[in-house]
């Protein structure tokens, strides 16, 4: 009979490495699998991609991105240049990626109207602004610089924006890649920033001029608006009765500097050789109303009253008349300058079209 102390050892060895065992397939990491050699991770695991690509790395012809590398637009999800990467390396992708399919016919329509007032403390008026009915695309550019130069780089950029969409030339390809109308957008403003550094370059005179810019780009067929901004010209959204600030001020206060010095830009277009621009993308419904400014008027009139302007003045017209003129009875301490949108149904505004056309009956 086998000695009970050498029972009790190798029971004890098996109920020990019994125990282990389950320890180790218990504190396995999620997506490994068991192989024939031992623990190994899984193929093809559960692990994500990331969003954007890491600093300074760039697609090559033999191993594009894949969709999971670009960045994705969630509904006023922004996304945000790294500035480390070379913005104006070739990417070998196609960044007309693919969107959601746009329709055959338009689901909104948009109506806008702008005004821009010098105010009543400057000499010049510095902000520019641009409406593009045939491309839907609305922009407003607020100068700074010395010896009125601030005029010349907003209208730098409007114009440079203004004329990629007339002639579809965005400038070149850059990383990371965005969907097809955000890219658009980004582009055009990049191409506004090389021309205000051109024109610094050739002129002393207008050495460090800069320019704020806010634009939004609608697509009515898919029911899409895609807003970029630098700077601390806004873009809001009236939706019901809730007023919202889509944009995020690029000023030293927003990143958290108090004093006098909350105010100062800490991004513009036309300074630095990269700009970051930040692009986000909404989702326009029938009834709602977008305010783009300068903040010539967001800093003289506050959110609520915006908010009572808008709901209160119907016509488009008007109410740009009046945001101006309590910008001003505010001090009309600065250029003022604002864009404002409506959107339609385009099925219940073309009914109405329609109707309007038919014989009257007898």
């Amino acid at each position: 009979m086998p000695d009970p102390h050498v029972l009790y050892v190798v029971t004890a060895v098996v109920v020990l490495g019994l125990v282990a065992w389950v320890v180790v397939v218990l504190s396995r990491p999620a997506g490994e699998e068991l192989g024939s050699a031992g623990l190994a991770p899984a193929a093809g695991g559960n692990k994500k991609m990331a969003s954007a690509p890491p600093s300074g790395a760039s697609a090559t012809p033999s191993q594009p991105p894949s969709d999971d590398d670009k960045p994705k637009l969630d509904s006023h999800a922004e996304i945000r240049d790294d500035p480390s990467v070379n913005i104006t390396a070739e990417v070998p992708v196609d960044v007309e990626e693919e969107e959601e399919p746009t329709g055959p016919n338009a689901l909104i329509l948009v109506t806008a109207v702008g005004r821009t007032d010098p105010g009543l403390k400057r000499k010049h008026n510095e902000d520019a602004y641009a409406i593009l009915e045939d491309h839907h695309l609305f922009v407003i550019a607020d100068g700074m610089g010395r010896h009125a130069a601030g005029e010349i780089a907003s209208q730098l950029c409007v114009d440079a924006i203004s004329e990629s969409f007339k002639t579809a030339d965005f400038g070149p390809v850059r990383t990371p890649p965005l969907p097809k109308r955000a890219s658009r957008l980004r582009g055009s403003i990049l191409v506004g920033n090389d021309r205000i550094l051109a024109a610094a370059r050739e002129n002393d005179a207008y050495a460090g001029m800069g320019t704020t810019v806010v634009s939004a780009y609608f697509s009515p067929n898919n029911q899409r608006v895609y807003i970029a901004h630098v700077g601390d010209s806004r873009c809001y959204r009236l939706r019901g009765d809730k007023l919202t600030q889509l944009t995020t001020d690029h000023t030293l206060g927003a990143a958290g500097i108090q004093g006098k010095s909350a105010m100062v830009l800490s991004r513009a277009v036309g300074i630095e050789e990269n700009v970051e621009v930040d692009v986000c993308m909404e989702s326009p419904l029938p009834g709602d109303i977008y305010l783009l400014c300068s903040d010539g008027l967001s800093r003289m009139v506050n959110d609520e009253d915006l908010q009572i302007t808008l709901e209160k003045e119907k016509d488009l017209e008007q109410a740009n008349r009046v945001l101006i003129d309590k910008a001003n009875q505010g001090g009309g301490r600065d250029n003022i300058t604002a864009i404002l949108v409506r959107v339609d149904d385009a099925k219940l505004s073309s009914s109405t079209v329609q109707a309007a056309l038919l014989p009257a009956k007898a």
